[in-house]
Order: structure tokens, then sequence, then C-alpha cells
């Protein structure tokens, strides 16, 4: 709750999608590309760039943030109040999910109306959907972290050493059918490659049925997590 206080941490939040679609943009642009069948790279690579978001806002920026206000005595003051952690950690969510939805939304806005990429609108419905879900589940695992950890210092290494895998192995950085047979195989057990199969699935215009399977495994996610956030969550050190 504390981000809607800080201006600054608002608009990097809002702008950092938008302008890592842009930069991509701008490097590969859109052409058709035989590597694609014939797709340009965005139109190809589009729904899995909200990954990279989701990871670093989630794995990385919530757990540093968190721990950073329980260690200057932030949350320490709520603890006099009758604020429970999992009404905390709500309220907090919402507002995450709620300006990092705004940002990749941004995200393919730039997309389609900077490059072309086509796009239909129950689609794109069912994607930000999809993507409010990830976002949930790996908060959920972000809150888990911050509860853990015991200092910023281990947040940001965990969390470093838990994201690059994740997105090198997500094809939000390397498309999957780039990868040797066997690394594919294994990322296919990430949450990350879950939802960027979720996601690239509703926008090609399959539906949330045929990756029940994707969608379920996010849901799993963020209650386990979530519950045992709730459990881990500290006020103070």
């Amino acid at each position: 709750m504390r981000t809607l206080r800080e201006p600054a941490n608002v608009v990097f939040m809002i702008a950092f999608a938008p302008t890592f679609m842009l930069i991509m943009g701008l490097i590969f642009g859109n052409g058709p590309k035989k590597e694609f069948g014939g797709q340009g790279f965005l139109d190809a690579n589009v729904t899995a760039f909200p990954g990279i978001v989701i990871a670093i806002a989630a794995v990385i920026i919530l757990p540093v943030d968190l721990v950073t206000q329980r260690e200057t005595g932030v949350l320490r003051r709520f603890r006099a109040t009758p604020l429970r952690p999992a009404v905390y950690m709500s309220a907090d969510l919402t507002v995450r999910v709620a300006l990092s939805l705004l940002s990749i939304a941004c995200l393919y806005a730039v997309a389609i109306v900077g490059f072309g990429v086509g796009a239909d609108a129950v689609r794109a419905v069912n994607v930000l959907l999809a993507t409010a879900l990830g976002l949930c589940a790996f908060m959920a695992l972000g809150y888990l972290l911050a509860g853990l950890l015991p200092s910023q210092g281990a947040a940001q290494g965990i969390g470093n050493i838990l994201v690059y895998p994740l997105i090198f192995l997500s094809g939000a950085a390397v498309p999957l059918s780039q990868l040797p047979e066997g690394v594919a195989a294994v990322a296919r057990f990430s949450p990350l490659t879950q939802l960027t199969f979720l996601t690239k699935g509703l926008w090609e215009g399959e539906g949330w049925i045929q990756h029940w399977g994707s969608a379920a495994s996010l849901i799993a996610m963020g209650v386990l997590c979530g519950v045992l956030a709730a459990r881990c969550f500290r006020w103070e050190r």
C-alpha cells in the first residue's frame, strides 16, 4: 500500500512494460520471418513478454520492497492495529496487480498500435484475465519469499537467482522451440512457462478448456504460496 504514496514507484511500475515492448519492437521489428512461420517477431512472442514483467515484479521487486519496509520499521506500525497479515497482503496485492495489469495492457497497446500486432478484443480480454491469474500466483510467491528471507540483500540475491531461470526457460526470452530438446522438456514444468502457454493459446483463439492444466497449476501455486505466505508473514525482524 505504500506503493501508491511514492509516485516514482507508480510511474516505474506502469512504464516498465510498454517501454520494454517499445525497445523490443525498435530492435527486432515485426516483419515476417521464416523461423516464426511467416509471422513477425512481435506477433509470435507478444504474449510471452508480460512474463518477464511479472517475474521481475513478483520475485524481485515485491520481496525487496516488503523486506525493506520490515527492516525500516514501516510494517511494525501495523502490528498494534487489528489488521491481520492476510488482510494487509490482500490490499497490497490488489494495488500491485492493478498497476501491473495497467502496465501490461499498455504493453499490448504499444504492440498493436505501434507495430501492427494483430489482436481480437475477446481474445485480448481472455489474455488479460489469464495475466491477472498469473500475477496473483507469482505475487503469492513473492509474499512467501518476503516472509522467509531475513534481509534486503537476501531478497535481492535469491530473487535474481530465481528470476533469470524462470525467464529464460519460459519462452519469454528465447522461444521454447529454439531451446535444446532436453532443456525444453524441463522448462515445461516452470510455472512461468505454463503462464506463457496459457496466454499464447488464448491470444491465438484457443479456449480455457484446452489449457485447463496450465490454469490449474497457476491456481494451485497461488493458493499454496498464499497460505504459506500468510503463515510466514512478519511485521518486524
